[in-house]
């Protein structure tokens, strides 16, 4: 059986919503075009997939059991596009960051609305941390950075040609925004002195 994928993608909003209007709103098609699929669709699965009512569809048990495989496999190809497109640039992504109640309240939270701003399709997760617990956060990956306000001692990782840690001044963070080394700087820990 070779059926055209995209209606495997049709039922699913048809089967989702009950609907053929609503699926083709959703679709940015026509209702009759999506009739026409969904009546093809039919044809080549050599099932009645649809109980047709003034109020809509309702699925028959052949139409149920290929919903059941279809969502799964849409919510698979979802997935996919979600973390393709996070790949996509600063335009999407998740960035995690691990601070003190203190850094966050004196440094950070500026900086925060201003990226986020900017950069609305990054969704910013923040952990409150100690200082030895932002630093085990950097080394165990669950978070991208840290900013913290007591001194620490860092080792150096393999992927780094210095420390974690890189010592600024709380006056001297707009030095720092503007530093281009600081632009290429990832899973650093900043701390304030």
């Amino acid at each position: 059986m070779n059926v055209n994928f995209e209606y495997y993608r049709i039922f699913y909003y048809v089967a989702k919503y009950r609907n053929f209007t609503k699926a083709a709103r959703v679709l940015g098609n026509s209702q009759p075009n999506i009739t026409r699929a969904m009546n093809c669709l039919e044809q080549q699965v050599h099932a009645t997939l649809f109980i047709r009512t003034n109020r809509g569809v309702q699925l028959t048990s052949e139409g149920e059991e290929l919903y059941n495989y279809v969502s799964a496999a849409m919510i698979q190809i979802f997935a996919a596009e979600e973390a393709f497109s996070e790949n996509d640039g600063l335009l999407h992504g998740k960035i995690a960051v691990g601070t003190s109640e203190t850094a966050l309240n004196i440094f950070l939270l500026d900086k925060l609305k201003a990226f986020h701003q900017e950069y609305p399709g990054i969704r910013l997760k923040l952990y409150n941390y100690s200082t030895p617990q932002a630093m085990e956060a950097i080394r165990s990956g669950k978070v991208d950075f840290a900013v913290v306000t007591t001194p620490v001692e860092a080792t150096v990782s393999p992927f780094f040609s210095s420390s974690f840690c890189t010592p600024i001044h709380k006056w001297h963070a707009r030095h720092l925004q503007n530093c281009r080394m600081h632009r290429r700087i990832r899973r650093r820990n900043v701390r304030i002195q």
